[in-house]
């Protein structure tokens, strides 16, 4: 807890010094990868060099409303991305979500996962010769980015919720977690659960967001704040991975639902498809909508809702195109088959958009390779859906992938959306 305490302390100094001047089966992507990732230290170059312009309002018929914008940051982003926190684009967020904490399977514990990047990685101007061992990494650049932008809320991802089952390994988490969020400056959690497996594990999940959300409010109320922490879900889109969800108590506990729409389409099926539809999905049974109506008839709040959508494409090799047999996924940048949005489409490539599902994809006819993903145009077209479903806003996996500059995903997500939460965040 030294290291804990020290943290305090430089949260008190940086919060002083500013102020003067004044984050079908989403397992398959939403995961650690191998630990083939960390083979080098990230290189600690210029930041975004290109300064984002603050998000537009549009027209619609939407200005009265505030949206929220989701994006996860990896912790091992700072490996092979080469992607540090100083590379976000902050004024296109209100919400970044730290992936990934993990959990004891047995006890419920939760804890960080990556020393180095979490807590010790030296940021242009850090000394690391501060005599009382004060923190470092991604979590203070994070903390500061909090300070520079009141209303930027940042949220730890735990995953490996097998123990919630037991009440006593519940109440561990539960207060470990809460030390996690007081210690490192956090807004909340997102719980990352891939998937409730039974009507025990059900129960247990409800039981335990119902249980963070009163130690969250004791938190609160000893601190005497009166903005709510988060507590967010990360919720599969399969009504196979969705059935052991107590929809109607888990919705009472969370502040958002984050929909995992992506992942519709890989090497699980013998056909090529569309990862991330809205609509459609005749082949895959499953649809972004079919998705978001099912919760919502089940008993979660529109509004609480967000549409997540991914910064990677899903690769099909030796096919004919969409819906047709294939032999391969291809090599893949982030693992076998998937693909960084920000290296697509490939040379020789045509993009096809279709604005009735609302999803794309690239096709080479020379090279017969199928690439599903979205683009700008369906990103633009999938927030108008959001909006008028009366929808909470966008999340989206995970930002070391997006392109930067005009064709940022989540650039066009958030001028799309107009104007932005502004709850203020926890200091």
């Amino acid at each position: 807890m030294a290291a804990h305490s020290a943290f305090k302390h430089i949260l008190l100094l940086l919060g002083v010094a500013l102020m003067s001047l004044v984050a079908v089966d989403a397992t398959r992507i939403m995961h650690r990868p191998p630990p083939e990732i960390y083979h080098s230290r990230p290189r600690l170059g210029n930041p975004h060099p290109h300064p984002a312009p603050p998000p537009k309002i549009l027209g619609g018929g939407f200005l009265d409303k505030e949206y929220v914008s989701f994006a996860y940051f990896t912790n091992w982003g700072i490996y092979g991305a080469d992607y540090l926190v100083t590379n976000i684009t902050d004024s296109y967020l209100t919400h970044i979500l730290y992936a990934f904490a993990d959990t004891d399977p047995i006890n419920g514990t939760v804890f960080l996962t990556d020393s180095y990047s979490d807590e010790q990685i030296l940021y242009p101007g850090d000394s690391g010769d501060d005599p009382e061992h004060n923190l470092y990494g991604n979590l203070k650049q994070l903390y500061l980015l909090k300070l520079q932008r009141r209303n930027l809320k940042r949220s730890f991802s735990p995953g490996d919720f097998n123990f919630v089952t037991n009440s006593t390994s519940r109440a561990i988490f539960v207060q470990s977690a809460v030390e996690i969020v007081e210690n490192y400056g956090f807004d909340g959690v997102d719980i990352d659960f891939e998937y409730p497996a039974n009507t025990d594990q059900q129960s247990g999940l409800a039981a335990l967001v119902t249980e963070l959300r009163f130690a969250f409010d004791v938190l609160a109320a000893r601190k005497g704040d009166s903005v709510p922490y988060q507590i967010t879900f990360a919720a599969p889109a399969g009504a196979q991975d969705s059935q052991f969800l107590d929809i109607p108590k888990m919705n009472a506990a969370l502040s958002y639902w984050s929909l995992m729409g992506y992942d519709y389409a890989g090497p699980w099926l013998n056909f090529t498809d569309n990862q991330a539809n809205v609509f459609g999905g005749a082949r895959t049974g499953v649809s972004s909508d079919m998705a978001l109506n099912r919760y919502i008839s089940q008993g979660a709040t529109a509004c609480k809702m967000n549409l997540g959508m991914p910064l990677y494409g899903r690769a099909f090799e030796d096919t004919d195109g969409l819906g047709d047999s294939y032999n391969g996924v291809g090599p893949g940048t982030l693992e076998a088959g998937v693909y960084s949005y920000n290296v697509l489409p490939f040379a020789g490539a045509t993009v096809y958009e279709n604005a009735t599902d609302i999803t794309s994809y690239s096709y080479d006819p020379v090279a017969r390779e199928f690439v599903t993903y979205d683009t700008p145009d369906i990103v633009n077209l999938k927030v108008q859906y959001l909006k008028n479903k009366g929808l909470a806003g966008s999340m989206f996996w995970e930002l070391s992938t997006d392109k930067v500059g005009p064709l940022s995903l989540v650039g066009t997500a958030s001028q799309a959306l107009g104007q932005l939460d502004r709850t203020p965040n926890h200091i």
